[in-house]
């Protein structure tokens, strides 16, 4: 299987096309163009997700906008009966 390669011309793209169907342009953190598989792009964009949800928690903790766990379940508890 063809990984994020170098395609330099028309006819290496549609060998690619051909051989893994569906693929995404995009550009990697080195501001090259590459193509990638529809799988890779969707792992690159959870990938990208989940290190945006630790930069911000580790922004929240930083700034105290912490709870503790058993307050919270205590919490629902007390409104929901969960």
């Amino acid at each position: 299987m063809l990984k994020m390669q170098q395609l330099t011309n028309i006819q290496a793209i549609e060998t690619a096309v051909n051989q893994l169907g569906d693929l995404v342009i995009s550009k990697n953190k080195k501001n090259k163009v590459v193509l990638m598989t529809m799988e890779e792009y969707r792992k690159k964009i959870l990938d990208d997700e989940i290190d945006r949800k630790l930069l911000q928690s580790k922004d929240d903790y930083e700034k105290g906008k912490i709870r503790d766990a058993e307050d919270v379940f205590k919490e629902w508890e007390a409104k929901y009966g969960i």
